[in-house]
């Protein structure tokens, strides 16, 4: 089972980036920017989107590229790879608590929230690959 997992793992493209200072409120309108587009058209959109989120996500995207760089057996160039962005999930992470004095001495609760954001991208033409490879040609055979 540990090795299927494994297995599972090498074949998926993906970066996470945890505790993240920006709240997942703020946060997911820019993840929803660049879901589903290609790795191009989502760096060019996350590096003129006027966002702090925008930032954090424009640098998960480059490290998602360099781990398909590395792990990436096809051999194919980022641009021959077709690459897109698969999936973008941005959960909410621990929240700072903090505490500033208020009047009559008493005391004003702050929340810094922060997020978890899990990026993963695919290579279109090695789902092309794997398609045409599993693709089951029916057999002609005519037994009688």
């Amino acid at each position: 089972m540990a090795e299927a997992i494994k297995e599972k793992k090498s074949k998926t493209y993906f970066a996470k980036l945890n505790k993240c200072p920006v709240s997942a409120r703020k946060m997911r309108p820019v993840a929803n920017l660049v879901r589903g587009k290609s790795v191009e058209d989502a760096l060019v959109i996350l590096k003129t989107t006027p966002k702090k989120g925008a930032r954090f996500l424009y640098k998960l995207l480059l490290h998602n590229i360099d781990n398909y760089k590395q792990k990436s057996k096809s051999g194919l160039r980022i641009e021959e790879a077709q690459l897109y962005v698969k999936t973008i999930m941005v959960n909410q992470g621990p929240a700072l608590k903090r505490f500033i004095s208020a009047p009559r001495g008493s005391a004003n609760p702050i929340r810094k929230e922060s997020c978890h954001v899990y990026m993963e991208i695919g290579s279109k033409a090695e789902e092309m690959n794997i398609k045409t490879i599993n693709k089951v040609e029916p057999s002609n055979n005519t037994e009688e």
